[in-house]
This record gives C-alpha cells, structure tokens and sequence, in this order.
C-alpha cells in the first residue's frame, strides 16, 4: 500500500487546535472526515468513476502535526505522485484555515465522530466475532487444500514426464493415468469418476484450477471442516463426471478438479443463500462469488470447456451446501454430521453405480475389448494419424459404394455416369493406402492395411468387370461379378470382426 507521510511543527498550538483546523481543511477541501480519536481524525478524498478515493491520517501530538497519504485500493506503486500532492493540497487549505480561525460546531462535529468511531469499532469487532464463529477462520489451517493442490501438481509433473505435454496434450497418456473416457469408464473403469478429478490438460489447465481451489478453500475448509470438505470435493467431483458421461453421450475423454471446484463454490453458495454469515459480509461474497461462477459458465459455452462437468458439479454442490447448513448452524455432537457425511458419499456411490450398471449406459466387453484394442494401436508413433487416414479411406470407400448401388439399370449407362467420379475416389483411396503403409503402426493396424488394399482393389476389380460385361453380357462375366462382390464382402466381414 503505497503511502507518504510528513511532519509539521506549529509552536503554540496545541493538539486539539490543530485537530480542529485539520477537520475544517476536510471540510475546506471536499473531502470527507469519517473516523476520529483522541490524537487523531481520517479522512477520504472524492471517489468518482475514473478515480478511488485516498485515505489521508491526520495525528496531532502537541506542537507536531503529521499528515500521511495512503492509497488504499490494492495499488502497487505511487506512479503518479498521488500521496505527495495530497499532502501539498492539504497544508495549502490547512494554512488557509488557520488564518482564519476555527468554526463554531467543529469541535462537536469531532466528539460526534469520535463516539461513531468508537461504535464503529465496537460493530466492526462483534460482527468480525461472529465471522470468526461461523468462518472459522482464526487458528485455523488449509492442509487439505494444500494437499489437492499438492497432488494435482505431483500427477501433472510425473503424467509430463510420461508425455502428456506440458502446453499441448497427448490424450492417449491422459487416458493411461485414467481421465473420464467414456468407453472405458462405462465398460467397467468406474475409478475414473474420480481419478480424472486429479488430472489436468495443460499447464493453463493447472494454473487455474489451482487458483479457483485455493480461492474456495481459503472459506470453505475452515467453514465445513476437513472431513466434509473432503466429502464435498470428492461427491461433487463424482457427480461433475457423470454429468459429463451424461451430456456427451457420443464420447468424451474429460479430466481436471473444476468440476469438483464448481461443486465447492455450489456448496459456498447454497450457504451464502441462508442466514449463516452476517448479512454484510454474505452480501459482498455472494456478489463476488456469482461473478465468478456467471462467468466461468460463459467460459465454459467455448469449444474445448466441459461445461456439463461445471454444472454437474455446480448443482451438486448447492444440494450439498442446503445439507450442511443446519449441521454447522447449530453445533451438534458429530451424530447428525457423521449421518450426512454417510448420506452425502452413498447418494455419490450410488448415483455412479446406477448410471454405470444402466443398460442403456453400459458397455459390453467386445466393445471394451475393441477399444483397448484401438488405444493399443494408437499409442504407436503413427497410431493417431492411422486412424486418421482410416476415417479418410472410408469416406471414399463409402462413395464408391454409394455408385455401385445408384439403382442404374445397364452396365454401359452405369459407367457413362459414374466412370469418372469413380475414378477419382479410387485415386484417393490408393493415395491414403499408399501413405498408410509408410506408418510406424502396430501389427494389428498392419493387417488392417492389408485388407483395405485387397478391398480396393476388388472394388477397382469390379469396375473392370463391368467393362468386360459392356463388351461381352456373359454368364461367365456375370459370374466373376458376383464372386468378386463376395469377396468384397469377405473382407469387409474381417474388417468389422477386427474393429469389433
């Protein structure tokens, strides 16, 4: 807090005269004295929309009177001299009005300040006492905080020293160390729910979440104590992943604390909404707390943000917050809390098992088996763009057969209209294959290659056979069109067994 203080000496004046021209340069000057004590009185200057206002101390102790300037709204430096024009501005008006003599009712106005100021004081310290009782704020510590954030620091640190990217991400070594992916969580890896709360994208990622849980925990761990705080995280967390289960139902791979966060802030604001905090302190908290939450929900609508995660967590927490409040607005003897606590973590537990075990949710083994599989292949160095080129042949693959059964009667009207456009897709998936074949892939991704091949080129195949039927509509002709036609499906049958 930025602050300058000088010295005045002012021979045969005594304290309280000083004090008494020092309210009427307030006064004098626009600014506003508000608090006063025995040797003492404090004033503000104006406040409007471009600038704070600025506390200014007047002491008087016999002939010495010093003024200090201080700059009191979190400012760092003093860049524009502030402090030390206020002091020149504040002697100029003083002098002023110690030419001219003191002014009936200034010296009341001070009493009548300084029995506010001791009512002040004396509300200030009572409602800070009944802060303390609720907040717990005193005497106490943050270990459990620090601990989250301490694990969450040690997990990103030894999941990048396995590759998961510091800035970027390899989603492949996130779903190892075991993020909410959505096959593998509904498949039987239910520990997910609540390992991918743990588990970060990115240092950005990190960085943020830590502050948010810090900014919850300063609050909330001295309020709830350590064991419902961590029922709290841990429940809202569980709930955040199936919300994200439940949202993304084509599939998601989702990781990181800010749905358990949010459900620290749902509980913060379920009992911000009550009674427990004195009203002042409530209102101000409320106010900052719903910025927050407002704006990290409008964050969230981006691409890339697993909002439904956020909100899971968020209402959660609120549910959570309504639970708490009776326990902790009246003590009780740990029964009452213990049954909540066990409410609390058995709604989670069962809440998992019944989305997990639902038929229209759980996944079967084959597919399990299939996706493993695929997680297997895709952690070689060419795994990612494999499979990337795989969604690119059958593209082509799908148009290709799209012309084949375009319901065009005649061989020859059939090429006149589709020799061209065929051509083209048979060009692309020869080049896809071509660049497939080049990747570092595992033998399972190998002998998928093999197969796309041989399906190219008996559709290619058959594109020839069609020409010969053109030439020559033959039995023999018509027959190598129908064997070639089942060897297409030959290879598709092996393809699919492999992929399921």
């Amino acid at each position: 807090m930025p602050s300058q203080k000088q010295e005045f000496s002012f021979p045969g004046q005594t304290a309280e005269q000083l004090l008494l021209f020092a309210y009427g340069t307030f006064l004098e000057l626009g600014w506003t004295p508000k608090y006063a004590g025995p040797h003492a009185i404090v004033g503000y200057t104006p406040r409007s929309w471009k600038k704070y206002d600025d506390e200014i101390l007047v002491e008087a102790n016999g002939e010495i009177m010093s003024v200090t300037s201080n700059l009191v709204h979190n400012e760092t430096f003093d860049v524009t001299g502030k402090n030390k024009k206020h002091i020149s501005d504040f002697m100029e008006a003083f002098e002023k009005v110690r030419s001219s003599g003191p002014k009936p009712g200034w010296a009341t106005a001070i009493e009548n300040l300084r029995t506010q100021t001791v009512q002040t004081v004396n509300e200030e310290a009572k409602q800070a006492e009944e802060i303390d009782k609720v907040m717990k704020r005193s005497g106490t510590n943050l270990y459990v905080t620090y601990g989250i954030i301490t694990i969450n620091v040690v997990v990103f640190i030894l999941m990048a020293i396995d590759g998961a990217g510091i800035f970027g991400v390899n989603a492949m070594v996130h779903i190892d160390w075991g993020s909410n992916y959505s096959t593998l969580t509904l498949s039987g890896d239910w520990w997910r729910l609540i390992t991918s709360v743990f588990i970060h994208f990115g240092i950005f990622h990190l960085v943020m979440n830590t502050y948010a849980l810090y900014m919850a925990g300063v609050y909330l761990e001295p309020m709830l104590g350590k064991t419902k705080y961590v029922a709290a995280y841990l429940a809202t967390g569980v709930f955040a992943s199936l919300a994200s289960l439940w949202w993304h139902s084509e599939g998601v791979n989702s990781a990181g604390a800010s749905g358990a966060i949010f459900g620290l802030y749902g509980v913060f604001l379920a009992l911000l909404f009550t009674n427990l905090i004195p009203k002042q302190t409530r209102s101000s908290l409320l106010q900052s707390i719903g910025v927050f939450v407002v704006f990290n929900l409008i964050y969230g609508t981006t691409a890339g943000v697993d909002n439904a995660a956020h909100i899971g967590g968020l209402v959660s927490g609120l549910i959570i917050g309504f639970v708490f409040y009776p326990l902790l607005k009246k003590e009780d003897d740990g029964a009452k809390s213990n049954f909540a606590l066990l409410a609390i973590i058995a709604g989670a537990v069962l809440s998992a098992w019944m989305y997990l075990n639902s038929p229209e949710n759980k996944i079967g083994e084959e597919r399990r088996e299939a996706e493993i599989n695929y997680l297997k292949d895709a952690k070689f160095p060419d795994g990612e763009k494999f499979y990337e080129k795989y969604k690119e042949y059958v593209q082509s693959d799908e148009k290709i057969v799209k012309m084949f059964n375009d319901g065009i009667d005649g061989y020859k009207d059939w090429l006149t209209v589709n020799e061209e456009n065929i051509k083209l897709e048979f060009d692309k998936a020869t080049s896809v294959v071509a660049a497939m074949k080049s990747y570092n892939v595992s033998e399972s991704a190998k002998k998928d290659i093999d197969l796309l091949d041989q399906l190219l080129d008996a559709r290619k195949e058959q594109v020839l056979i069609i020409k010969q039927l053109v030439q020559e509509n033959n039995t023999a002709n018509k027959l190598k069109l129908a064997e070639i036609r089942d060897k297409q499906s030959e290879i598709l049958a092996e393809l699919n067994k492999k992929d399921n």
